[in-house]
């Protein structure tokens, strides 16, 4: 019981340790919602992608062969920008167990430049040559499985 009493904050800090709680839980929520505009994106991107680009550069019109890759590849370069967001997440946060450390305040902090670093990766996804990505959509079809 004495164990119990000492690994619990008191007064101040047990105020404290709930905002940081209740700020740890939250970021789960808005990683949830990142995946989930990344999949409204990805579907996006393969449905109405080519319509989008004819707008942007009219003197180029999307033929059958360009339409497969809004409809392929612009989806595995959505998901492969957004597995890269996570797996640099992963790694960044990796083995934060206290509320306390330095990792936990980028997990549950710092939004302005998690959201540049994922609007950094999707566009990443979309330099990278279209033989890696074929070897990622093979790579991804497993994953998913």
């Amino acid at each position: 019981m004495a164990v119990l009493e000492q690994s619990l904050p008191h007064g101040d800090d047990n105020e404290a340790y709930m905002v940081k709680k209740t700020r740890s839980l939250r970021a789960r929520y808005v990683y949830g919602f990142i995946f989930l505009s990344t999949n409204l994106l990805a579907w996006f991107v393969r449905d109405y992608g080519c319509r989008v680009l004819m707008r942007l550069q009219p003197t180029r019109v999307c033929e059958a062969q360009e339409e497969n890759f809004f409809h392929v590849s612009g989806v595995l370069r959505v998901s492969l920008g957004c597995f890269i967001f996570f797996i640099c997440m992963i790694f960044t946060t990796f083995g934060a167990r206290n509320l306390n450390q330095a990792r936990n305040a980028w997990h549950s902090g710092w939004w302005t430049l998690k959201f540049f670093l994922y609007l950094m990766s999707i566009i990443a996804a979309y330099v990278i040559p279209v033989n890696f990505i074929h070897i990622y959509g093979e790579v991804a079809r497993m994953g998913a499985g």
